[in-house]
């Protein structure tokens, strides 16, 4: 009798747990969960080989899964400057060159890590100092907006990392800034503008435009307030290296954000 592998929603439930890792920025935890969702997986696709009666109960195909834990272990990695290791990794879900006859899903995936890997290169290299697909880059996040938020952030970490020229770029990370986008951005995605909200004002304290800084600081603080981000305190910390920078009118509104927490 030909042996058969039942996964019960294992895979989807690592990848939510993933998520939430990620959610957290807790990189260490994300580089566990993924390591461990990348052998599950891969482990999974190899029964699928050996036995044609293997069934997985998953809810996207198996190459979803491997690439997915990759793409996430080459994140942590970025984030914990080992950029050594997630170009490895980046490499890795780039090619599924060994996957055996695919079908059109599995193939829709391969293709979709393949692009990803691509843009993700770009990514390390600008946060190296390489700008030789910074213009690559801008395009890509004038294409795609759902990108902006993240796409911005990576010029802002790349300028503070390894003093990558951004510039040219000023009035993009303003508008962004703005509060007609804030106003756009779902509570979902909320989190995630934060990060770029925080990183825009460390950049405008090293163009020395504390007043910005502060003002967009005090932006974190009452988004943060409203949807119960934990990491207000950060904002507290900056905003209070800042002080002297402020403005009588940025103070009070300080004062009337801390006493609506």
């Amino acid at each position: 009798m030909s042996s058969k592998l039942y996964y019960h929603g294992e895979l989807d439930s690592a990848v939510k747990l993933l998520r939430m890792a990620y959610g957290f920025d807790n990189w260490h935890e994300v580089l566990r969960l993924s390591e461990d969702l990348y052998e599950d997986s891969l482990q999974a696709y190899n029964m699928q080989i050996i036995s044609a009666d293997t069934i997985l109960h998953t809810k996207r195909t198996i190459i979803y899964y491997i690439g997915y834990a990759l793409l996430m272990q080459g994140i942590a990695y970025q984030k914990l400057y080992e950029f050594d290791k997630s170009r490895e990794c980046i490499l890795k879900y780039g090619d599924f060159g060994w996957v055996v006859n695919p079908d059109d899903e599995a193939q829709s995936e391969i293709e979709f890590y393949a692009n990803t890997s691509k843009l993700n290169l770009i990514v390390l290299d600008l946060l190296e100092g390489i700008n030789d697909n910074i213009g690559k880059y801008i395009s890509f996040i004038q294409e795609n907006r759902e990108e902006t938020t993240a796409g911005l952030l990576t010029l802002l970490e790349a300028n503070r990392i390894n003093d990558l020229q951004v510039s040219d770029y000023q009035h993009m990370f303003e508008e962004h800034a703005s509060e007609r986008v804030r106003k756009s951005i779902r509570q979902e995605d909320m989190p995630a503008y934060l990060k770029y909200m925080y990183e825009y004002a460390l950049y405008k304290i090293r163009t020395s435009d504390q007043e910005t800084a502060i003002h967009n600081i005090l932006e974190c603080l009452a988004i943060s307030s409203k949807i119960s981000n934990d990491k207000s305190i950060k904002y507290v910390s900056l905003f209070e290296k800042l002080r002297d920078y402020a403005t009588l009118s940025q103070i009070d509104k300080y004062k009337n954000i801390l006493e609506g927490i």
